[in-house]
Order: structure tokens, then C-alpha cells, then sequence
């Protein structure tokens, strides 16, 4: 009801009051009017009571109150047996003598109550600051309010971060261990572009996420689009060369957060919690999950050293997961992530139609640029078998004849199907598995060995013909072939000299040795 209406039939009904004309009727045409009760009428016509008493003053927290919360790790009970042991005279408390900072600060205090003291300390000091005293950073985190950002528009900023997940996991070689997770948000949908596991996170695993966020495939990935700002933490593999070297390439600004501040990434931190609680905690080998009184986990998984150690020869169904088969999990739930998942945040949207309905420009790159761009790189020799790169080794066509030879290569980490050749900045080819060759390569791997030892073979033919045609007798159109004298006859030799050298000559396979002139006769 408004304000002023009650103001108006206050004013009206007083003033009858003054005039000893008021009845019971026009009080119950008021209240009928304005829709309350004849008894709200009524109250609102009575005298104001008089005013209560001036409460005493609150006690205020002195700045040794505070000093001694700090001190005693917010312990409120042991700041008041202190304080009394203080101002009583007495000076020890539990047993042992207050401190000196405290006792002087105390010295002229007057006594107060216990209950006013544990009532200061609760009005006076906020929730997050007693937390603080109490269990540190992470007790004034939880009570902390926290602004937070306007969404972006689509495709125009990245949250990317690390964990490592709470869960056991059986890797292609060695005991059973958690693995790391790499994700990739979209700011304004909260869409999971990208996403890479490992054993331990590297650049590689960065680039696998930043690639995937930047794909667009209309069928698998309808996501991909270059952004604008990329926000991540102090990670060293956020700020490896390579990963600054791609997102320099494309004009991205990268936007390095203070440390143990994950609340200025909150989206891609609130995901990794979605992660935990949708799908990790479902999965054997859940470590954050509950425990019995000797603190072994329930379930089939235990995490004790002895127990990851019998996993290794567990089978599927009584041990961890083996990684594929929980890289596989994890695909399956982001793809559900995406497009089933109603978000609330999204007004009851999955990430996938906030996308879609968002109209703002994309900026995205060709498949073929990001095939080079958001790769790893490294330098191999070639050898006999092919480039030798993680216990495999790579072939193509055109690395034949370039045994010896230093390349550049670049990979994707986790994949190992194919391989990027480089010579310098030039690309080469691109280079799979020996083992992994499907007929058509094998046979245009040996067609092109042919051709080019034919080419070599031709090359090598011309050169011989060019050498025989530099090196042919040099007496003359229409003259008798012979050699070309590089020793004058007449130049004093001896006989017997004269007879070596002609003996020499007869024995070589050519001609170029030109000592002599075998027409000249050998006594001239």
C-alpha cells in the first residue's frame, strides 16, 4: 500500500478525532478502502509510546584485541581468558604467562564481560576476517564477495587453465597416476572449446587445447574461432615460446593473472568443479571421494602406493581406467557438456545455443594454416629407416636420398599418426609411421624411390657424356686423335724416363693423362 495514502486517512481520521466526530463507521470505510484490518486502523490512530531508553554503548574492539585474535589463530575464548588474566592481575593464562605486546597493550583496559567481548568479536570483525585468523587465505576467500565480469561476446575471450584431476589412472606405461586436464572456455557461452590430457602438462599439451578451441568443423566442432584476449595463470607451459609464438602469429593478446588468484579466471575454474562432481566422481579411482576410518577409499580404487601398484596387472573392471578408455569418457561428456547441458547462468541454455544465437562476428583460420601453425617442434636427423621420433619411424616419398640430411619437424603431442617435415621454414612433406603405411603410400613410397634413382641415373649419364666431350683430344678438326701434351717432347728427359712415362700411358683406362704422344716416336 502506498505511503501516502495511509498519510492522507491518518490525517483525515485525526482531524475528526480532533472534532469528536469520528465513529467506528468511518474507521471501517478507511480500512475497507485500503484492504486492511478495522485493527490496523486502529493502531495507526494511537499515540506514539514513548521513546525507550538510550541503549548503553557497544564495547569496540581495541587494536591489542585484535593483534591478540591474530595471535591466538582466532581463538576468541583464548583472547578473553587472556584479557581477563590481564586486567584481573593474574598475568598467565593456560598455564603459561601472556605476552608482553599484549599484557602492555592491556595494562589500563577495564574488565568487560565475556559476552560482550564474544559479541564484539562477532559484529566488529567481518566473516572473512575471522576465517583468515582461523584457516588462512582459503577462510577469507569463502567469505569474500567478488565482482564479476559482463560476459563477452562469443569467440572473444579464452579462460585456459590447468588441474590435475582427483583421479587414478592407468598410463601406457608405469603405475597407476592422476593425470592433468587442459580446458580451454569460451568467456561469453561458457562453451568447452578445447581440451587435452596428459601424464604431466606440457606447451604440447597447450597447443592440442588452443588447436582444438581454434578448429571449426561444422559437424564435429562448431566452435572454432580465433579471440581476442586469452587469459591464463602463472603456468610456465602457458608461457613457453611456442604457445606465445602462435597466439603472437594471430594477434591475440595474452593476458597473464596474478598468482593464487583463481577467482579472475572464475569461469574455467567453476568448469573444472563441474568436471569433479558430473563426471570424475563417478569414475573408479575417484580420490576426492569418502574414506573409511583408516582413510582408505571406498570403492575398487585405493591410492595407497601398494595399491597403485597392484593395478598395473588389474583388470578393466577391478582397477583404474586405462587413459584411452578415460580420454574416450571425457570426449563423450564434453560433447554432452556442450550440447545437452542446460546451463543456469545461461538463462536454461546449453553452451551450444548461446552460440548459436549469439550474432556477433567470428574470426576464424583455415584448417590447412592451423595444421602448421599449432604444432610442437623439434629437429631430427634422417637416418636409414626414416626420421626417428618417439619409438617410431616416420617416412615419406620425398624424404628417399636424404639420409644424413637435419630437418625441422613439427607434431601434434598425443598423436602420433602424422609428422610435419620442414626444411628450414620450407615445407617438406608430411611423414607417417612406418608401421602405420597404407598400400597406396608404401607404393608411392617405392615409385618415387625409382624415379629419382632413374633421375639419378640420367643426371649421372649427362655428366659423363659433358666430361668425355670436355676432355676429348684437343689437335684439331679432321686431325688423327691423339693426346694432348702437357710434357714437350723435347724437354730434356731421359730415354729411360721417356719409356715409364709411355709405359704409363698405355697402362691407364683413358686418356688424361697427356704425358706423351704415343704417334711420336719415342727416339725423337
Amino acid at each position: 500500500m502506498p505511503a501516502e495514502k495511509r498519510r492522507a486517512a491518518v490525517e483525515r481520521l485525526s482531524r475528526l478525532r480532533d472534532d469528536e466526530a469520528l465513529t467506528a463507521a468511518h474507521v471501517r470505510t478507511v480500512a475497507e478502502g485500503l484492504g486492511v484490518a478495522e485493527r490496523t486502523v486502529w493502531r495507526w490512530l494511537a499515540p506514539p509510546k514513548p521513546a525507550a531508553p538510550a541503549a548503553r554503548p557497544q564495547y569496540e574492539l581495541s587494536d591489542t584485541d585484535r593483534e591478540a585474535l591474530a595471535f591466538y589463530r582466532g581463538n576468541v575464548a583464548a583472547v578473553v581468558r587472556a584479557r581477563h588474566a590481564v586486567t584481573d592481575g593474574d598475568g598467565t593464562t593456560a598455564g603459561a604467562p601472556v605476552p608482553d605486546f599484549l599484557a602492555e597493550g592491556w595494562a589500563r583496559a577495564r574488565t568487560v564481560p565475556e559476552r560482550t567481548l564474544y559479541r564484539a568479536f562477532t559484529t566488529d570483525l567481518t566473516p572473512a576476517e575471522r576465517a583468515a585468523w582461523k584457516t588462512g587465505e582459503a577462510g577469507r576467500r569463502a567469505g569474500s564477495v567478488y565482482l564479476r565480469r559482463p560476459d563477452a561476446l562469443r569467440g572473444r575471450c579464452w579462460e585456459m587453465d590447468h588441474k590435475q584431476l582427483p583421479i587414478l589412472i592407468l598410463p601406457p606405461k608405469g603405475k597407476a597416476l592422476a593425470p592433468w586436464l587442459t580446458t580451454v572456455v569460451d568467456d561469453g557461452t561458457r562453451a568447452l572449446l578445447g581440451w587435452s590430457i596428459a601424464v604431466t602438462p606440457t606447451s604440447g599439451t597447450v597447443l592440442t587445447a588452443m588447436r582444438m578451441a581454434l578448429t571449426y568443423e561444422p559437424d564435429r566442432s562448431p566452435f572454432g574461432a580465433v579471440p581476442e584476449l586469452v587469459r591464463i595463470d602463472r603456468g610456465l607451459e602457458f608461457a613457453a615460446g611456442a604457445v606465445k609464438e602462435v597466439l603472437g602469429g594471430l594477434a591475440v593478446v595474452m593476458h597473464r593473472l596474478p598468482a593464487f588468484q583463481p577467482h579472475r579466471k572464475g569461469k574455467v575454474e567453476r568448469l573444472n568443479l563441474t568436471i569433479e562432481q558430473m563426471l570424475i566422481s563417478q569414475l573408479p579411482g575417484f580420490t576426492g571421494g569418502p574414506r573409511d576410518a583408516g582413510g582408505r577409499l571406498y570403492g575398487p580404487v585405493k591410492d595407497s602406493v601398494a595399491a597403485q601398484r597392484a593395478a598395473e596387472s588389474a583388470a578393466d573392471a577391478t582397477g583404474p581406467l586405462r587413459i584411452e578408455r578415460f580420454v574416450k569418457r571425457f570426449a563423450d561428456w564434453a560433447r554432452w557438456y556442450n550440447t545437452e547441458h542446460r546451463h543456469r547462468m545461461l538463462g536454461g541454455r546449453t553452451p551450444l545455443a548461446a552460440w548459436e544465437e549469439d550474432p556477433a562476428p567470428l574470426r576464424r583460420i583455415s584448417t590447412d594454416q592451423l595444421r602448421h601453425l599449432m604444432l610442437a617442434g623439434a629437429e631430427r636427423i634422417v637416418q636409414k629407416d626414416g626420421i626417428n621420433f618417439r619409438s617410431l619411424a616416420y617416412v615419406a616419398p620425398e624424404l628417399h636420398g636424404r639420409g644424413g640430411q637435419r630437418v625441422q619437424i613439427r607434431y601434434m603431442p598425443h598423436d602420433d599418426r602424422t609428422i610435419e617435415v620442414y626444411l628450414g621454414t620450407e615445407h617438406l612433406c608430411t611423414a607417417y609411421p612406418t608401421g602405420q603405411l597404407t598400400p597406396e603410400l608404401t607404393e608411392a613410397f617405392r615409385e618415387h624411390a625409382r624415379a629419382e634413382a632413374e633421375r639419378l641415373g640420367r643426371e649421372r649419364r649427362r655428366a659423363s657424356r659433358q666430361a668425355r666431350r670436355t676432355l676429348a683430344p684437343m689437335t684439331g678438326d679432321g686431325a688423327p686423335a691423339a693426346e694432348s701434351r702437357l710434357v714437350p717432347a723435347g724437354d730434356g728427359r731421359s730415354r729411360t724416363q721417356r719409356e715409364r712415362d709411355q709405359a704409363l700411358a698405355a697402362r691407364a683406362s683413358t686418356s688424361l693423362l697427356g704425358l706423351i704422344d704415343p704417334t711420336a716416336d719415342p727416339e725423337s
